[in-house]
């Protein structure tokens, strides 16, 4: 059934802003490791090298912590000292 909160919650999803992710290099560090939770004791989901390119979601990120997504689509977070961010 189409109430008015069913609809206003669909409008309000339609009109949130759409997020652009921000291209990041890792930097500092030979290799990094992506956690599946965004803090330090979180497991390692899969580590990745220096000099790689990764779309970072700075809105979606920690004080401390940077969500990304690498090429091939895995996503994680990395320690934000590691990641320069390019834009």
């Amino acid at each position: 059934t189409l109430t008015p909160e069913v609809i206003e919650e669909a409008v309000e999803k339609v009109l949130e802003p759409v997020q652009k992710p921000t291209v990041g290099v890792v930097t500092d560090c030979a290799r990094l490791n992506v956690r599946k939770e965004p803090h330090a004791d979180a497991e390692v989901a899969f580590v990745i090298d220096a000099s790689t390119e990764l779309m970072v979601y700075v809105e979606e990120s920690t004080e401390d912590f940077y969500k990304i997504c690498t090429a091939a689509g895995t996503e994680g977070y990395c320690m934000k000292r590691y990641i320069t961010l390019m834009a």
